[in-house]
């Protein structure tokens, strides 16, 4: 019998589905072209099956290209013989020269090429030179090597994967179908299966789950070697480890800690234009998921393993802690020309209405008791946070960066979840040190910020250095309640009726009165005019101005960084004749240094 081989050539066009393959040279992938076939031929002489010395020669030049060559996709040795003696015996005597050969190759330190033999015997032969019997007797070792391979590199936004070549025995990169994908939210986690445990049961932080896959014909194709990744960081937390994921029928995927660390390299990839850090992960096997886990030792509350954000110890160079347990963590573009690191920076939070909303703290924050009323909440104000920057408030006002943003955690230990309400920070603009421009923009509680959320009610907020914490509280639709801004006195009847105060030379000035042995005060609220000077409507009516004559009154506004103000009696205002408005007194200029013993005088 002719045992005849059928050779296939592979042609299979390369597809990818939700992400792009990009050859390091930058070029599409080429269709990928039938084998390279190279023939060696090995000759004997009659009735021997041992190899001359020529034939030496020929097969240590291909033991030399095997060594040297990693694309060998299959090695055929087909053995013949003449038709000198029997035929049965020259069907043997082409199954010892055939063997003959294909023990000497792999002798030569090739035995991982075994897998890749296919030896065949024919005995007699035609060759088509039927005269010329020394052609017949002979072994052909017959190469089918593809091309070279190239490296593969396979992006899905920040997320990518480097294919060295010849990562996959007896496939080129271009021969196959790559993908990625990879998962860093909870969503994601259930459409896939995923759990957030590892193999004994402990919650892991991730900051992110992936799988590469590589198939033929939709079969996975296992590599023989591993495979390079680079993944965008879910969060800013460090020192993770990687995870293999155990996969059972019916059941979620569970992690297994391996013995490779994770590399935090802060180097960028683009995501369309969204840049975003990555950290590098080597020797991943391709058709199995991976995770980038680490598990701490405290409960591990909140639903999405993504978040990242840790409970800070003051070893973090860009954490600031209050006496009340708060933190403030800066972002390192706080400050103009200054490394948010080292910047002094206090956090003072235990500001409480029932302590802080006094006579003199009113005087010295002017404003600070104007928290306005947010729309569809009622609101009530738990307590201030004051970020002291710096013991001159001119020079904070020129290194803050008041477009960038802090996260502020408060300890839920001191103020637990009421039912029905909501904890929020209500930043105040502070322009100039006038603490008079609070938002009504609330900032809610980040759901999303991971480990710390176990512990703390967590805010991103606006670096304005000022803030309030409120506990709101929903307004039912179709609500009348007023959702502006309040005063102490409440409404006041005959508004058009109440005494006005203008300040000389200066606008948008604050007035403030109030009196010591009430403990509170007032600020008047401002009317809008087309003239130079403010206005301010007082709430007092032009009937009640004597009662004020012993109030204590502050007119109080900051130019160019500098503070002017007037601080005296009700009964030192001026009296328009005609209008029976008031006029302050001429505003002078404070320097900084010398502003609180100067509001002492509202005190005394």
């Amino acid at each position: 019998m002719v045992l005849l081989g059928l050779l296939l050539t592979l042609n299979t066009q390369v597809t990818f589905s939700q992400t792009t393959i990009k050859k390091n040279d930058g070029k599409a992938a080429a269709q990928p072209a039938a084998p390279i076939v190279q023939k060696y031929s090995i000759y004997f002489d009659i009735g021997k099956d041992k190899i001359k010395p020529e034939g030496y020669n020929a097969l240590d030049s291909l033991v030399s290209l095997l060594q040297t060559n990693p694309n060998v996709r299959r090695i055929q040795v087909n053995g013949y013989a003449d038709t000198t003696g029997g035929a049965e015996a020259n069907l043997e005597l082409s199954n010892r020269r055939s063997d003959t050969v294909s023990n000497y190759i792999t002798g030569k330190g090739l035995m991982k090429f075994k897998v890749k033999f296919a030896s065949a015997f024919f005995g007699e032969m035609a060759t088509g030179k039927e005269a010329d019997l020394s052609e017949m007797r002979r072994v052909d070792v017959v190469l089918y090597m593809a091309r070279p391979d190239r490296d593969t590199i396979i992006k899905s936004g920040c997320a990518s994967v480097k294919i060295k070549a010849n990562t996959f025995e007896n496939y080129n990169n271009d021969e196959l179908v790559f993908s990625i994908i990879y998962v860093d939210n909870a969503d994601d986690m259930k459409k896939y299966n995923l759990s957030n445990l590892d193999n004994e049961g402990n919650k892991l932080l991730s900051a992110g789950m992936f799988k590469v896959t590589a198939t033929f014909k939709g079969k996975p194709i296992k590599g023989i070697l591993p495979v390079e990744v680079e993944l965008p960081m879910a969060n800013q937390a460090t020192d993770y480890n990687l995870y293999t994921g155990i996969e059972e029928k019916n059941k979620p995927v569970t992690w297994k800690l391996t013995d490779k660390t994770i590399s935090n390299n802060r180097n960028t990839f683009s995501a369309g234009d969204k840049p975003c850090f990555t950290s590098s992960i080597s020797n991943v096997n391709v058709n199995i998921w991976h995770n980038a886990d680490k598990k701490f030792s405290c409960g591990y509350c909140n639903v999405d393993p993504f978040g990242g954000l840790e409970t800070l110890d003051k070893s973090n160079k860009l954490a600031r802690f209050g006496d009340d347990k708060s933190i403030v963590v800066l972002n390192e573009s706080c400050f103009k020309k200054m490394d948010a690191s080292s910047t002094y920076m206090q956090v003072q939070d235990g500001l409480y209405p029932t302590e802080f909303l006094n006579f003199c703290n009113s005087f010295l924050l002017p404003g600070v008791g104007n928290v306005p009323q947010i729309p569809k909440f009622d609101r009530e104000i738990v307590k201030f946070i004051d970020f002291n920057v710096s013991q001159k408030n001119d020079t904070a006002d020129m290194i803050m960066v008041k477009k960038t943003k802090v996260l502020i955690m408060i300890p839920k230990s001191k103020f637990p979840a009421h039912e029905g309400k909501q904890y929020a920070i209500l930043p105040a603009e502070t322009k100039k040190d006038n603490f008079f421009d609070w938002t009504t923009k609330i900032v809610l509680n980040d759901a999303c910020q991971g480990l710390a959320n176990c512990d703390y009610w967590i805010f991103e907020a606006p670096f304005s250095g000022f803030y309030s914490l409120l506990e709101l509280t929903p307004l039912e639709k179709g609500s009348s309640k007023a959702a502006s801004a309040e005063t102490d006195n409440g409404d006041v009847a005959g508004a058009n009726n109440c005494v006005k105060i203008k300040s000389k030379k200066f606008n948008n000035v604050m007035v403030i009165y109030g009196a010591k042995e009430e403990d509170k005060t007032t600020t008047a609220s401002f009317i809008k005019n087309k003239g130079k000077h403010s206005f301010n409507q007082s709430f007092i009516s032009k009937k009640e101005k004597k009662a004020y004559a012993d109030h204590v009154f502050m007119a109080y506004v900051v130019v160019n960084g500098k503070r002017y103000a007037w601080i005296g009696k009700g009964s030192e205002l001026k009296t328009n004749f005609f209008t029976g408005n008031w006029k302050t007194p001429k505003l002078v200029y404070v320097p900084d240094e010398q502003w609180e013993e100067f509001v002492k005088k509202a005190c005394e």
